[in-house]
């Protein structure tokens, strides 16, 4: 019979063996994707798991001049919507969580069904009230959906940190003559940063790579977002599929330097989160 060291060591074992193994199916595609983005379509043919030389760069100009511009639409609507949901998530959850008033709990509870909504069965009702309101074909069209509905899962969040933090300490700030909207801003702010970071990630990844709303209610190519872009380019590019991989890179790094920027408070919301 295994002694309790030796299973837990075994247990440890399994662990990363597994983690590994996940890991390695996550990263295979990336690397596969990064190697055939610098090579020529018959390079790519010839093996598709290592490099060739010389590199051919080429791709990366093609894909850029070409994917550019759906880029910049997608940062414009990306920014816009991430700072909207960021704001609405901090308002009210932090409403939800630091005020006591009548219908909290059902307020707070026809907030949350809306996540058990499966976003596929509003999209025709969302799309006849776009037609409606004369907003189809225009970024609009693609910021009210996102800035109501990206926004529940961050006020459940926030509304979760709130609740946790001591009263005592706005208390205390109120005894000193500082308003609702101060203690909001310099008290609870600071405090549940880590976890705005961690919903303006969410908002980020959700409206970056939405193709299906963009799809609906866009057909003007110059306010298409880089979804629908990739989606042509590759139409365009037919057997060239060097500079497509190229383009999903280029596509992929507003959101890898985001990340990279706010991996701290990322890690840290994750840690608070375990604990709390």
């Amino acid at each position: 019979m295994m002694s309790a060291k030796a299973l837990r060591k075994t247990k440890f074992i399994v662990i990363n063996v597994v983690l590994a193994i996940f890991l390695l199916f996550t990263l295979v595609p990336v690397y596969v994707m990064i190697v055939n983005s610098f090579k020529t379509q018959n390079q790519l043919l010839d093996n598709v798991l290592v490099f060739s030389f010389p590199l051919y760069f080429r791709n990366y100009v093609d894909a850029f001049n070409r994917i550019f511009p759906f880029i910049w639409n997608s940062v414009t609507v990306a920014v816009v919507s991430t700072v909207g949901i960021t704001l609405i998530a901090a308002l009210t959850g932090y409403a939800f969580g630091h005020f006591d008033f009548k219908g909290k709990g059902l307020l707070f509870t026809l907030i949350i069904v809306n996540m058990m909504i499966p976003g596929i069965l509003t999209l025709v009702p969302s799309y006849l009230v776009v037609v409606k309101i004369n907003l189809y074909n225009t970024q609009f069209a693609l910021l009210l959906p996102y800035l109501a509905t990206g926004s529940v899962m961050g006020i459940y969040l926030v509304r979760g940190f709130v609740e946790q933090l001591p009263k005592t300490i706005f208390e205390a700030a109120k005894i000193d003559g500082i308003t609702e909207l101060q203690c909001f801003i310099y008290i609870g702010m600071p405090l549940v940063k880590t976890i705005l970071t961690t919903v303006s990630i969410l908002a980020l990844l959700n409206v970056w790579n939405d193709i299906v709303w963009p799809m609906l209610v866009l057909d003007n190519d110059n306010i298409k977002t880089i979804p629908l872009g990739l989606l042509e380019f590759n139409q365009q590019q037919g057997a060239n599929k060097g500079a497509l991989f190229a383009g999903y890179i280029l596509a992929s790094v507003p959101l890898l330097l985001y990340f990279i920027f706010n991996l701290r408070s990322f890690m840290d919301s994750l840690v608070e989160g375990a604990i709390k």
